[in-house]
Formats: structure tokens, C-alpha cells, sequence
């Protein structure tokens, strides 16, 4: 057999296992290929709480569990982390911390960058990966580009869209913003709203992939309200409108109380459910005794993870009025939207970034302009009077997660995402093509942060 037949033959199998992912186990006798070793670097991963952390953590544990790749991840420390990693870390699923996550994209913290690039250095000579996923744009893609450099190592980025749009205000932040998403293999954006930005800023159309997130159908199901939380949260005989997500302004949670506040007097037993923490909780709390809603809303804080699926339950409605702020900041998909909809549960959403891919107007909820008081109290009002279009939207919104937002086909996405990286015919550069053969990984057993 000539060479070019068996190069022929070796693209050919590359290319199937790119489409149908690894056949082989590790261990499995006669198989001779080792694992795809991916670095993934992240400013924070769960338990933090943020709709891009449960992206991370899924589609990774997905990409895992399809075979055939090994993913360290190395992060910062967040509260509850300890328990977490001891709980989800395995061989091929390994979590490294250390250092707490940036508070801002300001110069002042720009600093704090230095530590965890000489960290991933350090992973990289020890563990020797592949490829570089990159969640976060600083100090994250900053880190991998500067690591390209210097090894020829290919990267991936990951793109939320407010990132693009928050660094589009300062002078010299979008010049190194751009590099480091032109200097990417990839660049996986989580919305057609974040592939449009990333476009506008002149990323080639043909490194740009688009990976919504994905719900886990099995996790979050219909099911009938926890007893315990309706009597902590005195929600017996209500008609609950939740909203789940940071107190921050582009959540939107000042319009929809100024709505709510507008309807309850029609709807007695409607109550609003507030989850979450943030810096605005208590401009919020001012504003709900300004509006005379004291005992018509609630606020629960912090809700663990293995709680939002009961949370969900417990409501009739899912609003979040989520709303483009004049710093840039945006909702890049909003992950609850789903999350509500796997649940059986109606969604309203503001017409404003990635939500309106995320909500399917008319069919899983609704869309409101989130700057008209009047729009969202109309939604609401027509709502809360009309159980019947409550349960259809619901039964929608989950028939659309079980066909459309599958975590497992979005971890094959990234599968063939790395294989077209590592072997397939668009590379990046001669000096990105990795050999098809190597030594074994250079490691040892480890357990928590190091």
C-alpha cells in the first residue's frame, strides 16, 4: 500500500470519527490511540452561579462521557467549590483551582492575569494538551493566545456577546479583544445575536461556530411543586411569577416590578418570586416598599443549583425582562429561558440579544420590548388571566427542549469542532497541525486544587 493511499485511508477515519465520535475506549485491548487532552481555562466554573458556567460544566462533562478526550479544567476558587469538584471530578474530568475570579474587565484588575498565565504555562508543559479552550475573553483567551505564541498550540474561544459589546466602549481594549478572537481556531458563539457581533468586528465567517446551550431534560422536568418550598415561601393557592438570575440592571427586574405592581391589585393571588443575589437587591427592596408591594413579592437569595429545578415547579410563569444596558451590557442566550420551558413552564423574555432565540415568540412565551411598561404589563395581565395559554406555551417550550437543546448533540458539536482543528483541512497554519502519534501523557494522580 502506497503513502498517499494511507494518508487517504487516515483522513477518512478521522472524518468518520469526527461525525460519529470516538468508537474506542481508553482501555479497550488493541486500541492504540490515546485521548484528545484539552486545557480549558475559565475565570469561574460551578457551583458559581450564571447560566455560562452551567454551559461550561455540561458540555463538558458531555464531551467526556462521549469518549475519547480528557478536559482539565483550571479555574478559580468560588464559594462551594471543594464539595464540587469532589463530587464531579474523575481521570478524565479533572478540576484545578486556585486564585478568586475577577471582579471586572477594568485596568486595575488586568494585573491578576499574570499569576494564572504563568499557572496555564505550567499545565501546559506538564500535561501537554492538544488544543486550549478559552471561556472567558480576559484574562482567559488573553492566556491561550499568549500561549499559541509561544508553542503553535491552537485555541478555541468561547463568545457570550456582551463581552464584544462591553469592550467596544474603551480605546485600546477592543484592539487586544480582536486579536485574541482572530487568533482563534474557533471561535464557538452561543447565539446567532453573538455571531452577528463577532461578525461586525471582522471574525471570518469560517472560524465562527455556533453552539446554543442545552437543557438537561432529564434534570429539569414537569413535576408537581415541592411542598416544603411553597410553605417556606408561603406560596400555597398563589399564582407564582419567578424569575431567576443575578440582580443586575440588564436582568430587567425594575420594569418587571413596576409591571407587576400594575397588575396585582386585578390578581390577588398572584405573587412575585425573586431568585437570586446581586448588587441591586437593595435598590430593588427600596423600590418594592416605594411601589406599597410588601408581601406580594419575595426574594429567596442565593438558590443552589440542585434546588432550581423544585424552583421551577413552584411557578405558574417565568418572566426575565432582560434588557441591553449603555455599557454594552447584554444577555447573550439566557439559559433559564430553557431551563423554564423544560419545566413546563411559560417564559417572558425582553425582544434584547440573545433571547430572542432562546424564546420562541408566540409558541414558548413571549417577547416584550423591555423599555415599554406598558407591553409587559399587557403580557402579564394576559397571562395571569388565561391558565389555558399558560399550559399550551409550557407544553410547547418542553416538546422544543427535548428536540432542539440536547446537551450530548452540542458536546458533538465540540467534538467535531476540535477534530477539524486537529486534523481536518482548514488549518489555521502548518505550525497548528499536530502529530497523530505521541507519547503517553506526562502526569500523576492529583485530587483538588494544586
Amino acid at each position: 500500500m502506497d503513502k498517499a493511499t494511507i494518508e487517504t485511508e487516515e483522513k477518512e477515519t478521522l472524518a468518520l470519527t469526527c461525525k460519529t465520535g470516538p468508537q474506542l475506549s481508553l482501555g479497550e485491548p488493541g486500541n492504540q490511540s490515546l485521548p484528545t487532552r484539552v486545557l480549558f481555562l475559565t475565570d469561574s466554573f460551578s457551583p458559581h452561579a450564571g447560566g455560562s458556567r452551567e454551559y461550561y460544566y455540561n458540555i463538558l462533562r458531555e464531551l467526556v462521557d462521549l469518549g475519547g478526550t480528557e478536559v482539565v479544567i483550571l479555574t478559580k476558587k468560588v464559594p462551594g467549590w471543594g464539595l464540587f469538584d469532589q463530587k464531579h471530578s474523575s481521570i478524565s474530568f479533572r478540576i484545578q483551582r486556585r486564585f478568586k475570579p475577577l471582579k471586572s474587565y477594568k485596568y486595575g484588575e488586568l494585573h491578576k492575569g499574570v499569576l494564572p498565565f504563568f499557572q496555564a504555562l505550567w499545565r501546559t508543559w506538564r500535561d501537554s494538551p492538544e488544543i486550549i479552550h478559552a471561556g472567558d475573553l480576559y484574562p482567559q483567551g488573553l492566556i491561550a493566545w499568549l500561549i499559541n505564541r509561544l508553542t503553535g498550540i491552537p485555541y478555541v474561544v468561547y463568545a457570550h456577546g456582551e463581552e464584544i459589546m462591553q469592550t467596544d466602549r474603551f480605546r485600546y481594549q477592543p484592539r487586544v479583544r480582536d486579536r485574541i478572537y482572530k487568533g482563534a481556531a474557533t471561535v464557538v458563539a452561543n447565539s446567532e445575536f453573538t455571531k452577528k457581533q463577532l461578525l461586525r468586528i471582522g471574525v471570518s465567517k469560517d472560524r465562527i461556530v455556533k453552539i446554543t446551550p442545552g437543557v438537561d431534560a432529564a434534570r429539569f422536568r414537569p413535576e408537581r411543586p415541592n411542598e416544603q418550598l411553597k410553605c417556606l415561601y408561603n406560596l400555597n393557592g398563589k399564582t407564582v411569577i419567578l424569575t431567576v438570575a443575578r440582580l443586575v440592571p440588564r436582568k430587567g427586574h425594575k420594569a418587571a416590578l413596576q409591571a407587576f405592581a400594575r397588575v396585582c391589585r386585578e390578581f390577588p393571588e398572584a405573587h412575585y418570586l425573586i431568585a437570586g443575589t446581586g448588587p441591586e437587591e437593595q435598590k430593588l427592596r427600596q423600590l418594592i416598599e416605594q411601589l406599597g408591594m410588601q408581601g406580594r413579592v419575595t426574594f429567596t437569595g442565593y438558590v443552589a443549583s440542585e434546588t432550581l429545578p423544585n424552583l421551577y415547579n413552584l411557578c405558574d410563569i417565568m418572566l426575565l425582562a432582560n434588557r441591553e444596558e449603555a455599557d454594552g451590557d447584554v444577555e447573550g442566550f439566557g439559559i433559564v429561558f430553557l431551563e423554564a420551558n423544560a419545566a413546563g413552564k411559560p417564559v417572558i423574555g425582553g425582544r434584547s440579544g440573545g433571547a430572542i432565540e432562546a424564546v420562541a415568540d408566540g409558541v414558548t412565551g413571549r417577547l416584550v420590548d423591555p423599555d415599554s411598561s406598558v407591553e409587559l404589563e399587557a403580557i402579564l395581565r394576559e397571562f395571569l388571566s388565561n391558565p389555558k395559554l399558560r399550559q399550551n406555551m409550557g407544553a410547547a417550550g418542553r416538546r422544543r427542549v427535548e428536540s432542539e437543546f440536547n446537551w450530548k448533540q452540542r458536546a458533538q458539536s465540540l467534538h467535531e469542532v476540535n477534530c477539524k482543528i486537529l486534523y481536518g483541512p482548514l488549518q489555521a497554519s502548518p505550525s497548528q497541525q499536530l502529530p497523530r502519534t505521541r507519547l503517553a501523557p506526562r502526569r500523576r494522580p492529583e485530587q483538588g486544587s494544586s
